[in-house]
């Protein structure tokens, strides 16, 4: 044991760059659990649907909700909202109507589906 800190936490010391680019560390470990509560009560079913659907496939945006929208036969508009939700909080990056560029997920939103786990089991 460090201190106060149990060894089945990451220490991070100052200076040292977090392992998730510019992300803050997160702890993992018993707290694990809790992050994924967490997530899973902030984030809503469609929310985590277009999280996990996004897998380098779909050229655009568009693609891939309409893509989602027919086999889950849910609303495009709602996917939509939802998609420009993902992008404020951070979650995933895509472009517009003048610079197009492929739907993807950041670094901040690979760790999302990393404490989720990429199986859909929710």
């Amino acid at each position: 044991m460090i201190g106060d800190v149990p060894p089945i936490y990451e220490v991070v010391k100052p200076g040292d760059v977090p392992p998730m680019g510019d992300a803050p560390p997160i702890l993992m470990g018993p707290s694990e659990g809790v992050m994924r509560k967490l997530i899973l009560r902030a984030l809503n079913e469609n929310q985590r649907l277009i999280l996990r659907s996004i897998d380098g496939r779909h050229r655009s945006l568009n693609s891939l909700l309409e893509e989602l929208s027919r086999r889950k036969r849910k609303p495009i508009s709602t996917l939509k909202l939802n998609a420009r939700i993902l992008k404020e909080l951070g979650l995933i990056d895509y472009g517009t109507k003048d610079d197009p560029r492929p739907v993807r997920l950041t670094e901040h939103g690979l760790l999302v589906l990393s404490i989720l786990g990429v199986d859909g089991n929710e």
